[in-house]
């Protein structure tokens, strides 16, 4: 069968998005699948300039076969026109940004005026796989073109089509509509925590019974005195410019990162430089070793001179996944607002403590494993540094009865996480229909606080 991947996030240095679109293709091999088309995040995150106008593209053609006669003609042509002509004739993305433009945008691509790539992959595929991770959010384009390929391949090519491994936040009304309009065309859509099939019920009746756990849950950690072995050995976990040459993987060590909801222009800002060093400074005092961790680019920002100026290891951007992976999985406690890095914690038994992201993500992971917990408020966090404080005590001191038990968890979401690739022929792997992913097993919350603590 010939996979059309959409949004191959391995192009992008975020260890979440490298680590769950390595387990998906891995995923879609094992099942027999061929990978023959693939769209980058890249891409999807670019706009595509297209002009709307016939007489503008008309006036434009002419204007570069004239300026490619001059010397320096294009590069004048750029500038001194064609942002007057971007005015005067309309110019826009290639991808629609509201429902009503959908019909004529397809129109645009099937007379191969614009997403020409995209148009030939659709065309020479069996089945689209839209990887769709944290990408349907506001109104972000490269969540819209995921769901303008969607209805594409639906309803111009006639190709099965899934949307498996996502989150999504459909808080803005224009992606809303999109969604109510394309969600119900699919052949297969899951939903990798149970916060956004909640959320997507007025539109997928049936979305709670449509959780498959993100395909991060199937990485493994080494067992964890073969990897302190391995990893004690000098430089190591020391991706320059960063270092972690004094970090000793055979003691107890506690790892800290930061959130995606940290230095975004759509979101609030906060400085959270002197609440992480607070809290840095009261995790070394109390369990020791403090290990940062940079996931993501903005987690460089924030952790990076914190790591110099607090002489604390630090274990940097450009990390292999498998190191992260054993890195993580092998702490006392991992303590973020990050995804991916928890999942990878969990994995092996990591207790994790979590704060808020730029969706409601993380919330949703508490309730994948079990938890009643709301996260930590990300942009509160030194309001209630005694907070984290007492709940990491309360989750170190539960030792391997409570490291036993989450990964026991993890790893049957490891299992679950299988219903992403089910649209394949002869996927073999199936999600019990008698499991409930929707809210975690019952019984003791083994993470977070109170519900009625959450975010003071």
């Amino acid at each position: 069968m010939k996979i059309y991947l959409v949004n191959d996030t391995s192009d992008h240095p975020n260890w979440g998005c490298r680590a769950t679109t390595r387990a998906l293709r891995r995923m879609i091999v094992e099942r027999e699948g061929e990978i023959t088309h693939t769209l980058f995040l890249e891409r999807m995150d670019q706009p595509e300039r297209f002009v709307t106008s016939a007489a503008g593209r008309l006036f434009e053609r002419a204007v570069w076969k004239a300026a490619r006669q001059v010397p320096g003609g294009p590069r004048l042509a750029r500038a001194a026109i064609f942002g007057r002509l971007d005015r005067l004739y309309g110019v826009g993305d290639s991808i629609p940004r509201t429902l009503a433009q959908f019909r004529r945008h397809a129109r645009h691509v099937m007379e191969g005026r614009c997403c020409r790539p995209e148009r030939e992959a659709l065309e020479a595929c069996d089945l689209v796989l839209i990887n769709g991770e944290g990408s349907i959010y506001d109104r972000q384009r490269k969540g819209l073109m995921m769901l303008f390929l969607a209805y594409l391949a639906k309803e111009h090519f006639g190709k099965p089509c899934a949307l498996v491994n996502h989150t999504a936040d459909l808080s803005d009304p224009a992606t809303f509509e999109i969604a109510a309009a394309v969600y119900p065309r699919l052949d297969d859509v899951t939903f990798r925590e149970p916060v956004s099939a909640e959320h997507c019920q007025p539109i997928l009746p049936d979305a709670t019974s449509r959780i498959a756990p993100d395909a991060a849950f199937t990485y493994e950690p080494a067992d964890r005195e073969a990897w302190a072995a391995l990893a004690g050995r000098p430089g190591y976990l020391s991706v320059w410019p960063d270092s972690a040459d004094d970090f000793d993987p055979s003691l107890p060590y506690v790892c800290v990162g930061g959130s995606s909801i940290y230095f975004r222009p759509d979101r609030p800002s906060y400085d959270p430089v002197p609440a992480y060093r607070a809290l840095c400074l009261r995790l070394r005092s109390e369990f020791g070793q403090v290990v940062l961790f940079a996931p993501d680019g903005p987690d460089v920002r924030l952790l990076r001179p914190l790591a110099r100026s607090l002489g604390l290891p630090m274990v940097g951007l450009h990390t292999p996944t498998q190191q992260a992976v054993d890195l993580l999985g092998n702490a006392a406690l991992c303590i973020s607002g990050r995804f991916h890095p928890s999942i990878l914690s969990l994995t092996g038994g990591t207790p994790i403590i979590l704060t808020t992201a730029n969706t409601h993500k993380t919330a949703g992971l508490l309730r994948l494993i079990g938890s009643e917990a709301q996260p930590f408020d990300a942009l509160r966090l030194g309001e209630q540094l005694d907070d984290v404080l007492a709940l990491a005590r309360d989750l170190v001191a539960q030792g391997p009865a409570l490291r036993r038990s989450l990964q026991r968890r993890a790893r049957g979401l490891a299992e679950a996480a299988w219903r992403n690739v089910s649209s394949l022929e002869g996927s073999g792997r199936r999600v019990d229909p008698g499991s409930d992913l929707s809210g975690g097993e019952p019984g003791p919350d083994p993470i977070g606080r109170p519900e009625a603590e959450a975010c003071r």
